[in-house]
């Protein structure tokens, strides 16, 4: 069968790094695809309500990697437009107290007087500690030096900058910037709360440089849209199919390599063969590189994907509730901690969103959406759906530990890792591996502490996205590796002009 269709940039699934990428592509007249591979956006129906598959926080909207993105695709309108700032941003409650976390500097140090009394000065030093590291964390991203560092004029280069900005040295990574605050201290439970959410990386000793990049960029404002989670994901996607193809129900079954480079990909509807001169993995790699024939493969670099474990999934339940079931001073955003004694992990950790599958304008109808969040060992996928149905026992019990009257007031639950599955007239809920989101330990060396597997793979025209691609960096993720996969982009791939 021949080629129906060449484009220069395959993308196969719709991560939001890759779609920075394509966008960024077709605005340089590139010629890109987008292949949905069966990914879906952040929303999803479940017997008639729109819910969430997990909820997330939006800040660092100012750094350096989104200002260059949305420049450069002339958006810059968009981005001062689209987002709306909340106030505040969100709320983290312990034991024994609740602080609001806002941009207003006055009423935001009266909470932290009130709720952490004596230790003003020692807070101040630790956000003035925050600020240095990220300003030099900043002036790393705006240089767009790629890491890890790949040949010899790379590595010169980044041994260089070891000596201006210490911290991109890995052994600077024994420093913690909450050293004066003890393990069990609330403070330091105060400032890892959102953090352990807005990293996908958590490795037993958070590096420095991503921890303090999180907590400055959040104290710069939370934002939300008012077209709702998938805003940035949609405006994306209308660019690239400006200038190409967006095809969201296709699914590829085969990738054809020759000579250690992707040249086709072999869509499974209609029997299409799609060519390309560089492919993009949007999407979990492990199930896109198994679609390379056995004995295509690059054995070194499949083994190594195949050691990638995650440390935890991420497990979300979404619960309908009477109106009146919302606690009147509930943030958008709430980080629960149960016992300051404990790790932050597990249901010690609760992550709630409060109506986040509707925007900014909150609507007037009888029922709201809560959308709770936690980390689960892997090994909790191994119990399948009576598993996840018990998870999802244990959340509603800790949302109630902060919404009293949740069910009291409750309407309906539900879990996207539970699927439904008709045969013989029979219809069963079964767990849906495509909906477990990973969480993982040790970065690669080089990358802030940031990635734990880099943009390039064992393939010359194979590149590296999706969420995993430097999801140790929160709202900067797609915005970097989207960058370093462009600066990719431009020196492998020939832009062909004329007709």
């Amino acid at each position: 069968m021949s080629t129906s269709a060449h484009y220069n940039i395959a993308i196969i699934g719709t991560d939001l790094s890759g779609l920075v990428l394509g966008a960024m592509c077709a605005k340089a007249g590139y010629r890109v695809a987008v292949i949905g591979q069966g990914t879906h956006g952040s929303l999803y129906e479940h017997n008639g309500q729109v819910l969430c598959r997990a909820p997330h926080m939006t800040y660092g909207l100012g750094s350096p990697p989104v200002r260059k993105v949305f420049d450069q695709l002339g958006l810059g309108l968009e981005l001062r437009n689209l987002p709306q700032r909340l106030n505040p941003g969100f709320q983290v409650v312990l034991p024994k107290s609740r602080v609001d976390f806002t941009t207003d500097t006055t009423r935001f140090h009266a909470e932290l007087d009130r709720e952490f009394p004596g230790e003003k000065q020692r807070i101040e030093a630790f956000y003035d500690r925050a600020a240095t590291v990220d300003k030099q964390v900043e002036d790393v991203l705006e240089l767009g030096i790629r890491l890890p560092p790949q040949g010899l004029r790379e590595n010169f280069q980044f041994r260089r900058l070891v000596k201006r900005f210490p911290f991109l040295d890995d052994e600077w990574a024994i420093e913690d910037p909450l050293a004066a605050f003890g393990h069990n201290h609330p403070v330091r439970a105060f400032a890892h709360a959102p953090f352990r959410f807005c990293s996908s990386m958590l490795p037993a000793r958070p590096y420095p440089a991503t921890f303090v990049r999180a907590v400055n960029e959040m104290r710069k404002g939370i934002f939300t849209f008012a077209q709702g989670p998938d805003t940035l994901r949609n405006l994306f996607l209308d660019i690239i199919s400006t200038g190409g193809d967006v095809r969201l129900r296709d699914h590829v079954t085969r990738i054809e390599v020759r000579r250690g480079k992707a040249s086709q990909v072999i869509l499974r509807d209609r029997r299409q063969i799609v060519g390309c001169d560089l492919l993009v993995c949007n999407t979990s790699p492990k199930r896109i590189f198994q679609l390379i024939p056995q004995e295509q493969q690059r054995e070194d670099y499949h083994h190594l994907l195949h050691a990638l474990q995650p440390i935890y999934y991420t497990f979300t339940g979404n619960f309908i509730v009477h109106t009146r079931a919302i606690p009147e001073a509930m943030a958008r955003h709430v980080f629960a901690v149960a016992d300051l004694s404990k790790p932050l992990d597990e249901d010690n950790l609760v992550y709630i969103a409060r109506d986040i599958e509707q925007g900014a304008t909150r609507s007037d109808r009888e029922v709201r959406t809560l959308t709770a969040s936690m980390r689960v060992p892997v090994s909790a996928a191994n119990h399948g759906a009576a598993g996840a149905r018990r998870l999802l026992d244990v959340l509603q019990e800790r949302v109630e530990a902060v919404v009293p009257f949740l069910s009291e007031h409750l309407v309906s639950r539900h879990t996207p890792w539970l699927k439904q599955r008709t045969a013989a007239g029979t219809t069963t809920e079964e767990l849906d591996p495509s909906e477990l989101r990973p969480c993982y330990g040790e970065a690669i060396p080089h990358t802030l502490g940031t990635s734990a597997i880099g943009v390039t793979t064992g393939y010359k025209n194979i590149l590296l996205g999706g969420d995993l691609s430097f999801g140790g960096l929160g709202s900067d993720a797609p915005y970097v590796s989207a960058l370093h996969m462009y600066s990719i982009v431009r020196e492998t791939v020939t832009l062909k002009s004329g007709f």
